[in-house]
């Protein structure tokens, strides 16, 4: 019993006071979130599409695709403002939580970042409403969901020093990825020059991972003054999503250009 309200204790009462009573923290209104989410994917979404033809989409694809160009190029802005590249380097940052000017730009940063993770899940929607349901892959479903609890983790508890790497990187690699999906929408003639491009987001993705793992390497350190839980929690999810993001381009483009030579 005292284990589980130690448990209690951590999810519902500790965490960074400055986001105490900021809704989308609340263990509850995410679980329910992911509930919907889920739902609407697996249940209401394909009944709702069972006799209907697949929703075109393209210019709220595109609108879209804009939003999150511009939303993610704002939090790196915000990150860059808060102290990135000056104050606070890519090394072993302790979390300062305090409510001076650079470190609520850190906060917001780190708001803004943890609300995009909930926006990005529209895309699944997309699929479901343009009957696309081979790209609702585990690969998919995991790496959305596994980022909003480790967005929730790190927005909670650890919402500046080392904590603002993972939505630096994480936002940077958006604004490319959303770039090349707004570029796509224009049909056969741009589809053709950049297509040949398109491997290099699954390599930049894994690049991201590698990357944001050898960052949180760091708070293992006993020089460290971190506590190493969220960093475990992130070494061990970042992996995962290596090992399936490898797998899709294994999959994708190593075996399928293999088999067309």
């Amino acid at each position: 019993m005292e284990l589980l309200s130690e448990i209690f204790d951590y999810i519902f009462s500790i965490g960074d006071p400055r986001v105490k009573d900021w809704v989308l923290f609340n263990p509850s209104v995410v679980v329910s979130l992911l509930f919907s989410y889920l739902y609407f994917v697996f249940v209401c979404g394909p009944r709702f599409m069972k006799n209907k033809q697949p929703f075109s989409l393209k210019t709220f694809i595109r609108c879209y695709d804009i939003f999150q160009i511009i939303v993610n190029s704002f939090i790196v802005h915000k990150l860059i403002k808060g102290g990135w590249f000056t104050t606070v380097s890519i090394f072993c940052e302790p979390v300062v939580y305090s409510t001076d000017p650079a470190n609520m730009e850190l906060l917001t940063a780190c708001w803004w970042a943890y609300l995009t993770k909930f926006i990005d899940l529209i895309e699944t929607g997309i699929f479901v409403l343009r009957k696309k349901n081979s790209q609702i892959s585990i690969l998919h479903l995991y790496h959305h969901i596994s980022t909003i609890l480790i967005s929730w983790i790190f927005g909670k508890y650890y919402a500046g020093g080392m904590g603002t790497f993972l939505p630096l990187v994480n936002c940077s690699v958006h604004v490319i990825m959303y770039t090349y999906y707004f570029l796509s929408t224009f049909g056969p003639s741009v589809q053709k020059i950049i297509h040949r491009y398109k491997f290099l987001l699954t390599i930049t993705q894994m690049v991201q991972f590698v990357i944001l793992i050898c960052h949180a390497l760091q708070s293992l350190s006993p020089n460290c003054d971190m506590d190493n839980t969220p960093g475990i929690a992130m070494i061990i999810n970042l992996l995962i999503n290596l090992v399936l993001f490898y797998n899709f381009y294994k999959k994708t483009y190593v075996v399928k250009q293999a088999k067309q030579s």
